[in-house]
Order: structure tokens, then C-alpha cells, then sequence
């Protein structure tokens, strides 16, 4: 006779499956949780990253033997997707008489676009044709930046990738004339483009670059944007506290920014925007993916996947041609807008006396003195000089610093002055 045993649950057993099923909600809850992360961190950006997003090159292409060449470049900086802080260098015409055409350049891609706004300085706004990939920019006026604090601005090296220089704002300044604020820093950034933008240690926009003249950096404050900003229908945030919580970041706030911008630097955190709300939605439904079984490898490769972005098709870098320079006084504005003056054949002399200036001036500019100032071009020093010649309403600088009389000042290519007041302002350049 066989005897059958009574079988017994093993001690535990009847709590293993409560067990496993605890186990699996939280290992999903964690996934969950990384898949959030990954939102998030998909939106967030680092100042570093966020200020060479917004920085571009603006060409000012002519059309030449039926292809679009450079004639001038700026530096400039994205308000939204649609808009581009710049200097006037890029529209206008050129000394041959060529329209140019405004080409915003991002990696490398050029979009056509057109100027919607001129303010005080050349600073332009650029309305573009076909959309940047770009999130809006955050203005910091005036009254948040303050003496000794860190500044930083995008330069574009020839043939190499985008890199950033620190600065430290020395002061502010008004110049003569202009109801508009110019900081002063230092040192100035190698090959700084003026158009670009000044960026604090957040990211944010606190000037538009001008110059950089003996050692100082010149930036206008954003402040002056705000007419510009009206006119264009374009709405920015702006900072409501300075950087880093105090008027000063000297020593706070994240790391100075490196030419390649590190992965641990602070994120900046923002909404998506525009087409991004897309990216949401998917990750959003792969989130809900993730809480069904035998998802995970799926959604973990489809988040770590990275998709190669299409370039835009009709752009190719453009070849500048390599073509002698000459010196040429450029008039930004007043009787001699748009007129270029070549300096390789003598200097030039200003004023309304017709004996004398060979750039005559009208009875109606009548802040200009008879024999007012000269340009002249030292072609074995290569730079030019400009000299006040006793006038009485005074050469100026464009920073707003009046020239002693009798003493010749050294300027630089892109260097800006106006005789008597700024109806008649004028720019030293470097010409085909």
C-alpha cells in the first residue's frame, strides 16, 4: 500500500507573488522616474550651449558673376527664430553700387532675410526668411548689470568651431549725443564680430557688441532694443533679478564658459517652445509605453538614439575671393550716406570749405566747421588716423569721447566717428 503524503507550502511561499509584484511596480516606478528625467533634461540647456545657439555670422552677399558673394560680415545674435540683432553692415550698397543681400548664417546654413528696424549705432533687427532653429533669448536691461561682472562673447574662429571669451565690465558710459548706454569691458575678444551679443554668466543678452578699441570692449545695452522690439512684434523674456542673485557675479554663478562648453556646466531650465511640443508628446507617449510590460529595451534605445539633423537644401558655403583691400571712409549716415571715399591716394579732408575739403559739406550741416577734420590711411603701419582740426563742434569717437584738436588718433577697420553731432557719422573699412 502506498502511502500519499499531505503536501505543505513551504514557509514564505504564500508571500512571493505579493513580493514580485512589489518589485515590479517599483522597478517600473524608477523607470518612470529616469524617463522624466530624460524629459526634462531634454529641455534643459547650459548657458554656454544657449549662448553660441544664438550667436550667427550675417553676410552681406552681392550678386557677381552669377553667384552670391560676401561683401561684409557681422556678428549678430537670434531674438526668436524669426528676428537677428546686427549692425547695418550687412544691407545697404556697396562703393560699386550692389544691393546687398542680408544671408544669417547658422552652421551651415544661410537664410535670406531683410531688416525691419534701424536704431541708433547701425544696429539693425533682421526679419528672416525661413525660420532659425533657436529658442528665444533672454534680455538683461541695465539697471541688473554692474561694474566687475562677468560678460562673454561668441567668436568665430576661420575654420574652427565656435568659442567664447570672458570679460569684465569696467563701467558704462553715454556717449555724446545718444540717448542710449555703452558698457565698457575688458579685455576684448580676438576677432570679435560687432553685432554680436554680450552674454552674462546665465546666458542672458546684456549688450550688442560695437567695437573694441585699445584694449576696451564697447557694448550697447539691450535697452536700446526696445523701440526695435515694438516695431517687429517681437515679445522677450526678461530677467527679473541679476545674475546669479546679486549685482555682481564676480566669484559666483557657474564656471567661466570653455571653448567647448563642459556637459556638467549649470542647466537652464525652460518650456518647451514652437515645434518642441512635439518632442513632448512623443516622449510623453513613450513614458506610457514604458508602463506596459516588456517595453523597456524599446524605449531605452529609442531615447538614447540619435537621429543626424537633414541640412536645408540650396546652401553651400560661399568661397570668399581673395582680393585686394583698399581703405575706404564709408558714410553711415547725413549728406554723404551710403558714399565711399578711397584713402590710398592721399588723405581726406572734411569741412565746408569748397578750397579746401575735398568731402564738401552744405550750409545746411551746419554743426561742420569750414575745415572740420582729416582721414588719412598710414598704408606701412596699416591703420588709419583721424585728426580734429580746431572745428568747433568737435570730432567724436563712436563711444562718445571728443578728439583733442591737433593730435591724430590711430582707428581700426570697422572704427566709427561723426563730425559735429550725429546727423553725419562715418565708418573706416577695408573694401574690394
Amino acid at each position: 500500500m502506498i502511502r500519499v503524503q499531505k503536501w505543505h507550502k513551504p514557509p514564505g511561499l504564500c508571500c512571493r507573488k505579493p513580493a514580485i509584484r512589489a518589485a515590479k511596480s517599483a522597478s517600473l516606478a524608477a523607470y518612470a522616474t529616469w524617463v522624466l528625467f530624460s524629459l526634462t533634461a531634454a529641455f534643459a540647456q547650459a548657458p554656454t550651449e544657449q549662448m553660441v545657439e544664438l550667436s550667427v555670422r550675417v553676410i552681406g552677399a552681392v550678386q557677381k558673376d552669377g553667384k552670391m558673394q560676401p561683401a561684409a560680415t557681422a556678428g549678430g545674435f537670434l531674438l526668436d527664430s524669426k528676428h537677428v540683432v546686427t549692425t547695418d553692415a550687412c544691407c545697404g550698397k556697396t562703393e560699386d553700387g550692389l544691393e546687398k543681400t542680408a544671408l544669417v548664417v547658422q552652421g551651415q546654413n544661410g537664410i535670406v532675410s531683410q531688416p525691419v528696424w534701424s536704431g541708433p549705432g547701425g544696429v539693425v533687427i533682421l526679419e528672416l526668411k525661413n525660420a532659425a532653429q533657436a529658442a528665444a533669448a533672454t534680455l538683461a536691461p541695465l539697471k541688473l548689470t554692474s561694474q566687475g561682472q562677468s560678460v562673454y562673447t561668441v567668436v568665430f574662429p576661420k575654420d574652427a568651431a565656435p568659442t567664447i571669451r570672458e570679460g569684465k565690465i569696467q563701467g558704462a558710459l553715454k556717449p555724446d549725443g545718444m540717448d542710449v548706454q555703452v558698457y565698457k569691458a575688458a579685455p576684448p575678444p580676438d576677432d570679435m564680430l560687432a553685432g554680436g551679443a554680450m552674454f552674462n554668466a546665465c546666458g542672458q543678452v546684456v549688450g550688442i557688441n560695437v567695437l573694441a578699441q585699445k584694449g576696451i570692449q564697447f557694448a550697447m545695452a539691450v535697452d536700446a532694443l526696445a523701440p526695435g522690439l515694438e516695431k517687429a512684434g517681437v515679445q522677450l523674456p526678461a530677467a527679473g533679478q541679476p545674475c546669479g542673485g546679486a549685482q555682481s557675479d564676480a566669484g559666483k554663478g557657474p564656471p567661466p564658459p570653455q571653448p567647448n562648453p563642459p556637459s556638467k556646466s549649470a542647466p537652464r531650465w525652460r518650456l518647451p517652445q514652437g515645434g518642441e511640443w512635439v518632442g513632448v508628446a512623443i516622449i510623453a507617449a513613450i513614458l506610457g509605453l514604458a508602463l506596459r510590460p516588456n517595453t523597456r529595451q524599446q524605449v531605452a534605445r529609442a531615447l538614447t538614439t540619435r537621429r543626424l539633423a537633414v541640412p536645408q537644401a540650396g546652401y553651400a558655403p560661399m568661397p570668399v575671393p581673395v582680393r585686394p583691400l583698399r581703405p575706404v571712409l564709408k558714410g553711415i549716415s547725413g549728406q554723404y550716406a551710403g558714399a565711399a571715399v578711397a584713402l590710398d591716394n592721399g588723405p581726406s579732408l572734411l569741412g565746408r570749405d569748397q578750397s579746401a575739403a575735398n568731402l564738401v559739406f552744405g550750409p545746411e550741416s551746419d554743426s561742420v566747421s569750414k575745415r572740420h577734420c582729416v582721414v588719412r590711411w598710414d598704408a606701412a603701419r596699416r591703420v588709419f588716423q583721424l585728426e580734429d582740426l580746431g572745428s568747433t563742434n568737435g570730432t567724436y569717437l563712436a563711444t562718445g569721447e571728443r578728439l583733442p584738436p591737433g593730435q591724430p588718433r590711430e582707428l581700426r577697420p570697422g572704427d566709427r566717428f561723426y563730425i559735429g553731432d550725429l546727423r553725419n557719422q562715418f565708418e573706416l573699412r577695408m573694401e574690394e
